[in-house]
């Protein structure tokens, strides 16, 4: 914690609240605190560009760290995607309304890169999201799309790799530690 301390006393005010929460997962949320030397991360001048663009979604995601948590690995690779046009904030205030549908697949996560190649112009559009979201089948929707669309594009000779989520188990224990 203490390479991220400065910021955190710079956040103090939003990040109070959810203190308790936050220590029950910190050692599984540090992975995600800083981004490598080797990643193309676009960033505005901070390290913090990722942690910047979910203060204003906080509450939720601190609250519901145990639904969203086994995607964190599977979005970890693409994050330089989710930071380019704030798409982070633009997604941000639909995730509670999938979620709450029941939507449980990981293949949306796993393919991000491929959903926001094909897809990502639709966010920048007013009300679209909302509207899409909205739909009782959305998280249906979401599933197909990310297991459907063609990845060619997107992940050139890579195309064929993929992320083995087939377990209904996966991420189940992701922020459960051994007692070994």
């Amino acid at each position: 914690i203490e390479p991220h301390l400065p910021w955190i006393l710079d956040n103090i005010d939003v990040l109070a609240p959810y203190t308790g929460l936050l220590l029950k997962h910190v050692d599984e949320l540090l992975l995600y605190a800083q981004v490598g030397d080797d990643e193309d991360i676009p960033t505005t001048g901070s390290q913090y560009d990722l942690a910047e663009q979910l203060l204003p979604y906080l509450e939720y995601y601190v609250k519901n760290l145990d639904i969203v948590g086994p995607h964190l690995p599977l979005l970890r690779p693409h994050v330089p995607q989710l930071l380019k046009y704030n798409r982070i904030g633009l997604i941000s205030p639909h995730i509670e309304k999938l979620f709450a549908k029941g939507y449980r697949d990981l293949s949306a996560s796993a393919n991000m890169d491929v959903l926001l190649f094909w897809l990502g112009w639709t966010l920048t559009v007013p009300g679209l999201p909302a509207l899409f979201f909205a739909l009782p089948g959305s998280p249906r929707i979401v599933s197909f799309l990310a297991n459907r669309l063609p990845k060619r594009f997107v992940r050139g000779y890579c195309n064929d790799v993929s992320c083995s989520v087939d377990n209904m188990d996966y991420g189940v224990s992701w922020n459960r530690l051994s007692k070994a």
